[in-house]
């Protein structure tokens, strides 16, 4: 079946490494796989396995020291290994590939409203006015399930519970109406009912607006509820 299937991102021979006291370090070591279009793939493995430093690369997010040493990210007909300046990411990172954090608090200012946060994503994405932005913005958040969306657009952060901020982190996402959502391990620091409340929501979703789903996670409970295929990953490589 998966010839027939349209590869949305080819990762081939990809190595990243590290420079540490002056020192070069590969920890991701000629790793091969495709992403197929629609499907959600689990990138599962042990804490300091890889998983998330590979697909930091996919939206040139790895940290000052990190560096890809080898290989290709094709997508849409461009090698995203190759792209060095800002204003090449720009193009991708969030507009094309979002990626939802593990800990919301990171991902949100704390200063900054709700509503701002996320009419923010939509004027700079899809110059929209400031109305056009809020009245979207609205509608997104009821579309993650935050009750009183009109009231809730004025709050901070702070005022929000840790699986409402996930929703905003999601909401954010949405508004840039991304081909492929990376969720790393977007369910580590909520209890157990909020869990499967966000992972029903990212299901929900993704069959609605017919995104590719990247999950990073080492909860097989959570591979086994919501993947198409699996990639096991130990010691910065796929086994």
């Amino acid at each position: 079946m998966s010839e027939e299937k349209e590869i949305v991102i080819n990762v081939k021979n990809l190595s990243v490494g590290f420079t540490v006291r002056g020192k070069k370090t590969n920890v991701i070591r000629n790793i091969s796989f495709p992403v197929y279009r629609g499907e959600t793939l689990a990138i599962v493995g042990e804490s300091g396995s890889g998983k998330s430093v590979t697909t930091k690369t996919f939206t040139g997010m790895l940290d000052s020291n990190g560096f890809i040493s080898n290989g290709s990210i094709e997508f849409d007909g461009m090698d995203l290994a190759k792209f060095e300046t800002n204003d090449d990411w720009l193009q991708i990172r969030g507009k094309r590939i979002a990626t939802i954090f593990q800990d919301p608090m990171t991902s949100l200012n704390p200063l900054l409203t709700i509503g701002y946060q996320i009419s923010e994503v939509l004027i700079l994405h899809h110059n929209l006015s400031k109305e056009e932005a809020k009245k979207e913005a609205i509608e997104l958040l009821k579309k993650v399930k935050i009750p009183n969306a009109e009231q809730r657009y004025n709050d901070y952060p702070f005022q929000y519970s840790g699986g409402m901020r996930q929703r905003v982190v999601i909401a954010i996402a949405l508004a840039c109406r991304p081909e492929v959502l990376i969720c790393d391990e977007p369910t580590t620091a909520l209890d157990v009912t909020v869990q499967a409340q966000i992972i029903a929501l990212i299901k929900e979703l993704q069959s609605e607006y017919k995104w590719t789903t990247i999950f990073i996670t080492h909860d097989l409970g959570v591979v086994a509820n919501v993947v198409d295929r699996v990639a096991v990953m130990y010691g910065g490589q796929i086994v």
